[in-house]
């Protein structure tokens, strides 16, 4: 229990002050409900002489009592119980900070079913229940500890017989504990499963259907979504028994607590008044303890989610400087880089030069490295030996936020968020104007068909753009790119989408925004590539050749192969 308070106060953040407020404010409940046994008391010791003082004297000690329970109830439900949903989202902020700082291989394939678990199911759950489970632990133990403390001063008997059930209440706690210890993460890791699955099953939908296979394609759904059944049954059936045990453990106690007052006051060890308030305290003493099952069980399924979160979101930092980048220019170099996905080597001994103003375009086969050599330029991973420098600094020794400033990117994969076009193309300046917006579209060569649509730059696009196309798609990300103005450009084949129609004016917008910037691309068409200052041929992760157009064109290698199937396919005839 008191290790589960402390992690939740470890996240708490500028909530943590509340949360402290809460306990003391539960525990405050906790003696206000306690002094109704000073009313009970003040009845019977005075049963012989009744009179309407007595009752109003108890009366007024019973409405105290009863008042300043829902008052610091109250005062606790304002000052703590939503402080998960508070603390939670600043957690969320704080893990979407750290996120952007991560190095790319943190999002792998492999883990995007656990981050999305995490960010979702398994926070939901902790702000949902963690402040619940605080306060009903708390409560009990408050509660039981305030009237054995009475007992142990009026009755060393009676306190001890308390004192009794709470040790056995704790040993079943215990048992319930260490049940939900196993049966927890099996039910975090089907629900892990089920997203999982879920979202690869959803995302592959338009294969299943082109092969015909949406039929007998569910079955790695359905079976996680059987696991997810089966794990949290299991779950249940648990501890289900143990908590009726618990409440049943209460409940005998609190008989023997009425079967002792009554031998303590027929041997003349109490007199009727002290008697009759045991009587009642006996119902007092575990009626918030009793709650305490379902705080145990979800103080261990905390604890569990905790550790599944602190796994999930223990990431990597890349920066480990707060210094800003501020170059005197623009160049791009990379001196001896290597670079490996865990042990596969992807970028070996690779050293390369791109000056302020320059064009470099890069070729080479599909899985040579070079989209992964534009993405240690943009520190989107940390280079595993030698430097990269950006205006001949080592990008390693700034933050990569603010080497990011300096750069506009456009990807050969293009994401648009769920939101108008006129906010995806703003994306690159949030800054900027309507009229802005509307010259980087023209510049892109996408104002014509955003006009067209009915609600023009106003057009939802749908998660991931998915109402337009792959070529509007990309026009749209080189509008953004064009926005941002940064001084260097990396493209990652910019114009792999677009239409010959388009193609040229594209490549004309693309020149215009390049002018006097440092620009590398990544291209397979000829169009692209043959008016670079420099080519770049990346084979196998390293530079085979580099060299001009027509000093490549003239020599043998990879670049003439490259130049020959492109001529080969250009002459292909319907």
């Amino acid at each position: 229990m008191l290790k589960m308070i402390r992690r939740i106060l470890a996240i708490s953040g500028k909530s943590r002050p509340r949360i402290y407020l809460g306990i003391l404010l539960n525990f405050l409940k906790s003696v206000s409900m306690a002094v109704m046994l000073l009313a009970v008391y003040i009845i019977v010791d005075n049963l012989d002489r009744l009179t309407p003082e007595v009752v109003l004297s108890a009366l007024r000690v019973l409405i105290g009592s009863i008042l300043g329970r829902f008052l610091f109830q109250w005062l606790m439900d304002i000052s703590m119980s939503a402080k998960g949903f508070d603390m939670f989202r600043d957690y969320r902020l704080q893990i979407g900070d750290r996120m952007k700082k991560a190095p790319m291989g943190y999002f792998s394939e492999q883990r995007l079913g656990s981050i999305q678990t995490v960010l979702t199911s398994t926070i939901v759950e902790l702000e949902q229940y963690s402040m619940l489970a605080i306060t009903d632990l708390t409560g009990g133990v408050f509660m039981a500890l305030v009237v054995t403390v009475i007992f142990l001063f009026l009755s060393p008997p009676m306190a001890l017989l308390s004192l009794a059930g709470l040790a056995a209440g704790i040993a079943v706690l215990h048992v319930v504990q260490v049940r939900a210890a196993r049966h927890t993460p099996l039910a975090l890791a089907a629900q892990e499963n089920l997203i999982t699955q879920s979202l690869e099953y959803i995302r592959g939908i338009s294969v299943l259907r082109a092969f015909s296979r949406t039929e007998n394609s569910e079955g790695a759904v359905y079976a996680a979504f059987e696991g997810k059944r089966q794990a949290d049954l299991e779950q249940e059936r648990s501890v289900a028994g143990l908590l009726k045990g618990f409440t049943a453990v209460f409940k005998i106690t609190g008989c023997c607590m009425l079967f002792l007052a009554s031998v303590l006051y027929l041997s003349g060890a109490v007199t009727l008044p002290y008697c009759l308030m045991f009587l009642v305290s006996a119902f007092l003493v575990y009626s918030e303890f009793e709650q305490m099952g379902d705080g145990a069980f979800l103080s261990k399924k905390i604890n569990t989610e905790l550790d599944r979160l602190e796994a999930v979101t223990d990431i990597p930092d890349m920066d480990t400087t707060t210094a800003e980048l501020r170059p005197k220019n623009f160049d791009i170099e990379l001196r001896d880089v290597s670079f490996a996905y865990d042990s596969r080597t992807v970028i070996d001994r690779v050293s390369l030069k791109v000056p302020q103003g320059s064009t470099c375009a890069i070729v080479g086969p599909s899985g040579s490295g070079k989209t992964t050599l534009c993405n240690l330029i943009a520190r989107f991973w940390d280079v595993s030996s030698g430097e990269v420098l950006a205006g001949g600094k080592n990008v390693k020794d700034c933050t990569a936020d603010s080497l990011l400033r300096h750069i506009s990117m456009v990807f050969q994969n293009v994401y648009l968020f769920h939101d108008t076009i006129e906010n995806n193309i703003r994306f690159g300046n949030p800054d900027a104007t309507h009229t802005q917006v509307v010259e980087a579209a023209k510049r892109a060569r996408c104002h014509d068909f955003i006009t067209a649509l009915r609600e023009g730059y106003d057009t939802m696009v749908g998660e991931g753009g998915s109402t337009l196309s792959g070529g509007e798609k990309q026009r749209i990300s080189i509008a953004r790119a064009i926005l941002k103005n940064a001084p260097i450009v990396i493209l990652d084949e910019a114009t792999s989408s677009v239409d010959p129609e388009n193609e040229h004016a594209l490549l004309s917008a693309i020149r215009e925004l390049t002018r006097g910037k440092t620009l590398i691309t990544i291209a397979h068409r000829l169009t692209t590539v043959r008016d670079a200052d420099q080519i770049l041929v990346v084979d196998g992760g390293r530079i085979v050749q580099r060299g001009t157009h027509d000093e490549l064109s003239n020599r043998p290698g990879i670049y003439r192969n490259f130049l020959r199937l492109r001529s080969e396919a250009i002459g292909w005839r319907l």
